[in-house]
């Protein structure tokens, strides 16, 4: 009787520290609050156009923690918010096409804003919410990166900023801020014996996260960013229903950090 008391002891004994061993990552991040990166500079709705003021401010508001914005460069060198052409504004030309002083004089029909310069739109945020970046176009010159670094510092921005982009920007900032890598990039630097939980972040689209990635980035030490855009939705039968899908599942893996168009902010504060 003694022995058979002693097995169920034992065996309960068991099958509490197997219980208590099957919590995973994602019960140890649920306790982490959720951080939003608002996709295209926040808030971007009929009222506030995509990299805009009104777009951070919204965001801002809504207790976002960073924002996701675009990089490129205008013809006379100068840092403009923006992503890829103008064709919002009714010229459908890339920064490298106009100067800074073409882009300022651009109005958005939405609400009469116009393109910020990236010094006014980081004076913007300073003090009020982080800044995700995303450079377009590579074969930048080493004063345009240094220019970058430089209002980023002013600002307080650099420490906590994320690098997505070009490879190019990506090296530049090496060591300076957090950049992001792919899942394949991980595997490889995983074989490397490289130190990365200070240097990376794994960035995945809400539609290929998988537990594969979420291993891949606990080994690493690393955060994981997921991404939950519109255009990966778009050609779905219930673009929305599909989104919501994909946050649910993210969050049960343990995803914390979300990089998401605006609409889908609605499951995540």
């Amino acid at each position: 009787m003694f022995k058979r008391n002693a097995l169920r002891s034992t065996v309960a004994h068991w099958s509490i520290a197997l219980i208590l061993a099957s919590f995973t990552m994602a019960d140890a991040y649920a306790k982490e609050p959720i951080k939003i990166i608002g996709h295209r500079g926040g808030v971007v709705d009929d009222r506030h156009p995509e990299n805009s003021a009104g777009a951070a401010k919204e965001a801002i508001s809504r207790g976002y923690w960073m924002l996701e914005i675009d990089l490129d460069e205008t013809k006379d060198g100068h840092i403009v918010v923006h992503h890829m052409s103008f064709r919002d504004f009714g010229v459908p030309r890339l920064p490298s096409q106009l100067t800074m002083d073409e882009i300022s004089k651009l109005t958005s029909p939405a609400d009469q804003s116009h393109p910020l310069e990236f010094s006014e739109f980081a004076a913007l945020c300073k003090g009020k919410i982080q800044l995700m970046i995303d450079t377009k176009q590579p074969g930048h010159s080493e004063a345009y990166y240094e220019s970058m670094e430089q209002t980023l510092k002013k600002n307080g921005l650099l420490k906590n900023a994320l690098f997505i982009g070009t490879a190019e920007t990506r090296d530049y900032f090496k060591g300076k801020a957090m950049i992001s890598m792919s899942e394949g990039e991980l595997v490889k630097k995983l074989d490397s014996g490289e130190d990365l939980s200070k240097t990376y972040f794994l960035f995945e689209h809400g539609t290929s996260l998988n537990e594969k990635s979420m291993e891949l980035a606990k080994r690493a030490g690393i955060p994981v960013v997921v991404s939950i855009n519109e255009y990966h939705y778009a050609a779905k039968p219930d673009p929305m229903a599909a989104a919501h899908a994909d946050v649910e599942r993210a969050r049960q893996l343990g995803v914390t950090y979300f990089q998401i168009d605006s609409p889908y902010d609605i499951w995540l504060r």
